[in-house]
């Protein structure tokens, strides 16, 4: 009983004693004092003092030595407490300041594409933070080709590269649900291009189909000919991209037989008149 209560007054004391490091360290002129209290926080984790006294001595070491040592540690720091835009900003500032500092240029770049990566928002939000991601992957990919990193760069990439398709295809989705057929054609082509390996590929192909089926019914009849011409066009298109079948054909076909239809009865109607 004795020893846990005297270990438990040592503890006390030496939490105090920290404290009180801390608080003179904040006070002090010293900067070398700072530096290596920052650093033993740090090592320590306790990320929340260390970069209160990293952010206190980085103009002091700007341009001397220790200038890397402060910036670097100030992103880890920053990183460590989970605010990644500030950390990604820093280990950017780095890697341009400091682009030959050997591996730990590399996990700057590294970590700059790593910290968008983590702002990265869910597909229905905003997408700046993807895009800024994607961009310094390969960025990192170009400086450092054959880095250690290649590998969880490229999974990261390919799940940046899911968040956007995933929004490119219920904004399309949205426009042909809203009964906006000429914008979903657009949209739904656009992103079928630029996400070949999107999951709902062939949903989309469907969805071009009968979105210009759809646009040929509702439009005025001087329009309607050639847009039901387009229809057949695009099932032909369709079944040369899925010559084993889909599960959308039977569906196709109806608007197929439908269109060629309509276009004999409007052309007899024009050769009446």
């Amino acid at each position: 009983m004795r020893k846990i209560v005297f270990l438990s007054i040592v503890g006390l004391l030496l939490v105090a004693g920290c404290r009180n490091a801390y608080q003179k360290a904040l006070k002090t002129p010293d900067n070398k004092v700072k530096l290596e209290l920052a650093d033993n926080f740090f090592k320590k984790k306790d990320y929340g003092r260390a970069i209160s006294l990293y952010e206190q001595i980085e103009d002091a070491y700007s341009g001397t030595p220790l200038a890397k040592h402060v910036l670097y540690r100030s992103a880890q720091c920053n990183f460590g407490l989970k605010q990644y835009g500030i950390a990604g900003f820093q280990y950017k500032t780095f890697f341009e300041n400091f682009p030959t500092a050997g591996d730990t240029s590399e996990e700057s770049l590294y970590m700059t594409a790593y910290c968008q990566y983590l702002e990265s928002q869910d597909p229905e939000l905003d997408q700046t933070d993807t895009y800024k991601a994607i961009e310094t992957f390969r960025v990192f990919f170009s400086v450092y080709p054959e880095s250690r990193f290649v590998p969880e760069c490229n999974s990261m990439l390919d799940k940046l590269r899911a968040k956007l398709s995933e929004k490119s295809y219920r904004i399309a989705k949205l426009y042909f649900n809203m009964g906006e057929y000429k914008s979903a054609i657009v949209a739904l082509k656009n992103t079928a291009n630029d996400f070949p390996e999107i999951a709902q590929k062939e949903e989309i192909d469907f969805l071009v189909v009968k979105s210009t089926y759809l646009l040929a019914t509702n439009s005025i009849q001087e329009k309607q000919i050639e847009r039901y011409k387009q229809t057949l066009e695009a099932f032909e298109e369709f079944t040369e991209m899925y010559p084993e079948g889909s599960k959308y054909l039977t569906e196709l076909t109806l608007y197929r037989d439908k269109s060629a239809q309509a276009i004999k009865k409007l052309e007899t109607k024009i050769e009446n008149n």
